[in-house]
């Protein structure tokens, strides 16, 4: 129902009412500001100008913020005396929180001049899949305990011997993870396994779904395993934001921490939520991993190699 009037409304716009629309013109929607994630969303930019008008759209980018876009497309409609472009982004997110679509910039050119028309910018909220609490929730008493009653020092026992043994435990891992790290750094540079591993990522041509995401899932475990051995950081057990936090506190590699954030957040996407980057070059993204590490490389080994 609400396509058929929107197309009546459209013809109505487009034939008996045309001098009445200024040229150029635009008109914005989005079909909701409020959505969980992985709710697609339609965000839709009319744009009206005069025939003989060419209408220059806004570059092409992957997302906006952590909205990601997964598909514009771009109409036109052309009658005697208007010119109705439509772009249409597809656009979703898989972050909890709010974003922006930022304003748009659209470049009208004619023979004489060319101007452009800006949108506005649009703010939305993308909300979480789980069921929030208001603490009312009807909970039921805990039954009491049934069987043999034990002394508490018994429990008290076993409590200390737990804590022994996972204090031990952990002692033991930090001090093996130490000489992991030190016997790995003499024997071989962590930028040196990178790199032998990055030939070998590189000579892949990944084309399928699955073998697109064992591409990103191989590349992934190799920039972790890069920067535990250089950073001397759990990044193999740690999360992304753990990893993305503890690279903001180290200012020496500022210049690369974009790059480092933006790949691993995309690669998490393609390996848990199966998104397919709309521009997939597995050499781009090898490349990207081997700017990285040659950057962030020791002044002193880039000498040497030189």
């Amino acid at each position: 129902m609400n396509v058929a009037i929107y197309l009546l409304s459209l013809i109505f716009l487009l034939g008996g009412h045309v001098s009445k629309i200024p040229l150029p013109s635009f008109k914005q929607n989005i079909d909701k500001k409020e959505a969980t994630i992985g709710d697609v969303l339609h965000f839709k930019v009319d744009v009206f100008t005069s025939p003989a008008s060419e209408v220059i759209p806004p570059e092409n980018q992957p997302n906006f913020g952590q909205l990601i876009v997964k598909d514009r497309i771009i109409k036109t409609i052309s009658k005697k005396h208007i010119k109705h472009t439509i772009l249409d982004y597809e656009i979703v997110s898989y972050d909890v929180g709010k974003d922006t679509i930022p304003a748009l910039s659209i470049a009208i050119k004619t023979k004489a001049k060319t101007e452009k028309l800006e949108t506005l910018p649009v703010y939305i909220e993308i909300k979480s899949v789980a069921p929030s609490l208001t603490g009312k929730e009807d909970i039921k008493a805990l039954k009491p305990q049934a069987g043999i009653r034990i002394s508490y020092l018994y429990y008290l026992s076993i409590l200390f011997a737990l804590a022994a043994i996972v204090t031990a435990v952990l002692f033991l891992l930090k001090k093996y993870r130490k000489g992991e790290f030190k016997k790995t750094a003499e024997a071989t540079p962590p930028w040196d396994i990178a790199l032998s591993k990055l030939e070998k990522l590189e000579m892949l041509t990944p084309k399928t779904t699955e073998q697109i995401k064992h591409f990103y899932t191989e590349l992934s475990l190799l920039f972790r395993e890069y920067l535990e051995l250089l950073l001397k950081f759990p990044a193999l057990e740690s999360t992304t934001s753990e990893i993305v936090n503890h690279l903001k506190r180290r200012k020496e590699y500022s210049p690369y921490f974009p790059k480092m954030k933006d790949f691993l957040n995309r690669s998490d996407l393609v390996k848990f939520a199966k998104y397919i980057p709309p521009q997939f070059n597995n050499r781009e993204e090898t490349k990207i991993i081997k700017d990285i590490v040659l950057g962030t490389k020791p002044a002193e080994e880039s000498k040497e190699n030189d």
